[in-house]
């Protein structure tokens, strides 16, 4: 088989090998006997490479990757240390389980916050005597904490994205729509380095990976779970830069999602093409500004989840947004986790009673909406360090952006 990519893209064979070493911890401590793993970050996160796969992973002992397509590119780009057979219908997956030595699971994890039913129902058909325990919560948080080697991967990601950001005075300008526009710094995106796709949980989580917003449309929301959404071009799909034309003096919200070597970055800039007059807007870019700064401060190892979101809110107060803050109607977080996934723990909501950890990665948007009128903010990636956060962009966030 010919080698798809350089061994320096590929995740060390170590890396690999401590992720499932670490799940089979909490494996044994929920007392589950294996998951079987299919969901496609999840199994980027332990094999990392998607096929298509199930990937069995017993509370002891070398795991098994079952393969339906493709079991040359499986051999070429994971170093996973496991036993890779083909897969030639989903009914063999028991007895291969069996004929590596492995008993039937009496207690079986599976991704039961993503898996469709159908594959559910045929699961129970092939494993008759085990009971399905949802296992879901354990990956996500194995995932919450991101090694050495992901934090890497994530600040490479984050260059990247400065570097998308640095071409946006060179584009930006007025008499043409926000959707050629974006096209432009997607020809730039893509010639950095951007993969295009960006992953994200749940059922209907259809996401596009950027949107560049202007005036009126910066302060539309939609179906997805943000504090702003844009219009879209379409009624099928009513998200994200439209036809409308960008003009001078008006907000231009640029809200990113970066993507490169299976891991994100999130980043948002507001932009002006001549000079913003409104005062509230201006208003609101400070007060998003001191929400970041304020969390810089006072974020440390410990810190509880729903704090952050309070302290936010707080801010807002102060300023007398609250009834602006992060969309209108407002969703109830200021951030939310990334690595592999857009929406990944921990999210910094209302209520959410988690703890920060060293080696979180989260990305904080706050955010103002004025409804018919513009959307204003800022957004950043960060990793929780020993002492304190860490900001991964380099790009210029204190002010509203002047082209």
């Amino acid at each position: 088989m010919q080698i798809m990519f350089a061994d320096s893209l590929l995740i060390p064979e170590i890396e690999l090998e401590n992720r499932i070493g670490k799940f089979q911890s909490l494996l044994k401590n929920n007392d589950l006997d294996g998951a079987l793993i299919v969901q496609s970050a999840d199994v980027v996160y332990f094999c990392g490479t998607y096929q298509n796969i199930h990937l069995y992973i017993p509370v002891e002992g070398t795991p098994i990757i079952m393969v339906r397509k493709n079991f040359d590119r499986i051999t070429s780009d994971s170093k996973l240390k496991a036993n890779i057979v083909p897969l030639r219908k989903m009914g063999d997956i028991l007895t291969i389980i069996k004929q590596h030595d492995l008993p039937s699971p009496e207690r079986l994890g599976l991704e039961m916050d993503v898996l469709p039913v159908s594959n559910f129902q045929r699961y129970q058909g092939i494993f008759k005597t085990s009971e399905f325990i949802d296992c879901s919560l354990l990956i996500r948080q194995l995932r919450a904490v991101k090694t050495h080697f992901e934090i890497l991967r994530i600040k490479e990601t984050s260059m990247m994205m400065d570097n998308i950001f640095n071409s946006l005075p060179s584009i930006l300008r007025t008499g043409i729509s926000e959707f050629d526009l974006v096209g432009e710094i997607e020809n730039v995106a893509r010639r950095e380095g951007h993969q295009g796709w960006i992953r994200i949980r749940g059922f209907n989580a259809e996401f596009y990976f950027g949107q560049l917003l202007s005036g009126t449309n910066s302060a539309v929301t939609s179906f997805f779970d943000g504090p702003i959404n844009g219009v879209g071009m379409y009624p099928e799909f009513p998200f994200g830069s439209g036809s409308k034309i960008v003009e001078r003096d008006e907000p231009i919200l640029f809200d990113y999602v970066g993507a490169k070597s299976g891991y994100m970055a999130d980043m948002t800039r507001t932009y002006v093409i001549g000079k913003i007059t409104n005062n509230k807007y201006l208003k609101s870019y400070e007060a998003a500004f001191e929400i970041q700064q304020s969390i810089i401060q006072k974020a440390k190892p410990g810190i509880l989840s729903r704090e952050i979101y309070e302290l936010s809110l707080d801010i807002a107060k102060k300023y007398g947004l609250q009834d602006n803050f992060m969309g209108a109607p407002p969703v109830s977080f200021v951030g939310h986790g990334i690595g592999l996934e857009l929406n990944e723990l921990p999210v910094l909501a209302k209520g959410v009673g988690a703890p920060l950890e060293k080696g979180m990665v989260f990305a904080v948007e706050p955010k103002f909406t004025f409804p018919h009128e513009a959307g204003i903010g800022l957004e950043n990636t960060f990793v929780m360090n020993e002492t304190g956060v860490e900001k991964l962009s380099n790009y210029p966030d204190h002010e509203i952006i002047k082209i």
